[in-house]
C-alpha cells in the first residue's frame, strides 16, 4: 500500500505542477476511504482530501457512489482481482468517469491483462 500511496502523491505532484486544479482529481476505489490505500489520510502530501461534495480538494469516493458522476482526472485506486468490491463492472464504471485522463492502479501481483477483462461487459 505505501507503494500506491507514494505513487499517487508523485502523479499528483507532477499534476499540480503543471497547474491542474486539485478539483479537476477523483480518487475512486472499490473501498470506502477508510479500507483503502489512503485511509487515515486527509491530505496526499500538503494537498487536502475530501469527498466528492467538497470544493478545492483532491476528492475521494467509492466508484459505485461516484457512478453516474464525472471528472476531469481519475485516479481508480485499490484495484485487486478476486474480490467482492472490485467486479469487473466496477472497473468498467470507475474506468469511464474519467473525461481526459485515468491512471489505474492495480496490486502488484495481478496480472496487467486481467484488468483488460476485468473491464469488459
Amino acid at each position: 500500500m505505501e507503494e500506491e500511496r507514494k505513487s499517487i502523491e508523485k502523479e499528483i505532484g507532477r499534476l499540480v505542477s503543471q497547474g491542474v486544479k486539485l478539483s479537476r482529481i477523483v480518487i475512486l476505489s472499490p473501498n470506502i476511504k477508510e479500507k483503502s490505500c489512503l485511509a487515515g489520510m486527509d491530505h496526499i502530501k500538503e494537498w487536502p482530501l475530501g469527498g466528492v461534495e467538497d470544493r478545492g480538494v483532491i476528492r475521494f469516493s467509492t466508484i459505485r457512489s461516484f457512478k453516474g458522476l464525472e471528472a476531469d482526472i481519475v485516479f481508480l485506486v485499490d484495484i485487486r482481482e478476486g474480490t467482492l468490491a472490485c467486479t469487473g463492472t466496477d472497473v468498467y464504471v470507475g474506468a469511464s468517469r474519467g473525461r481526459y485522463l485515468l491512471y489505474v492502479f492495480h496490486h502488484a501481483g495481478m496480472d496487467i491483462r486481467s484488468i483488460k477483462t476485468l473491464g469488459q461487459c
